[in-house]
């Protein structure tokens, strides 16, 4: 990452992935609760679980692949080169 490059898109992987604990823990707890006591509905809640990181990952791709169609990003270059 090099300098002035925004964490916009780490800021919503971190959201996302405290979506995914907060239903997690969510899941967790009415399962205790025996609310959530079928295994569909608990298969369906795991498949909830994990959403968040599924769109995450996509929203992460999708604006890289947008950056280096437009040429901000360079295949192969972490930074770009120092100035002087």
């Amino acid at each position: 990452m090099g300098n002035g490059t925004g964490n916009d898109i780490l800021v919503l992987l971190l959201l996302c992935v405290g979506g995914s604990i907060v239903l997690a823990a969510l899941g967790i707890w009415l399962h205790r609760q025996r609310k959530l006591t079928s295994r569909g509905a608990a298969l369906v809640w795991a498949i909830v679980t994990v959403l968040p990181l599924f769109g995450a990952g996509f929203l992460m791709m999708s604006k890289h692949v947008v950056e280096q169609a437009t040429g901000e990003t360079q295949s192969g270059v972490n930074e770009e080169p120092a100035t002087r």
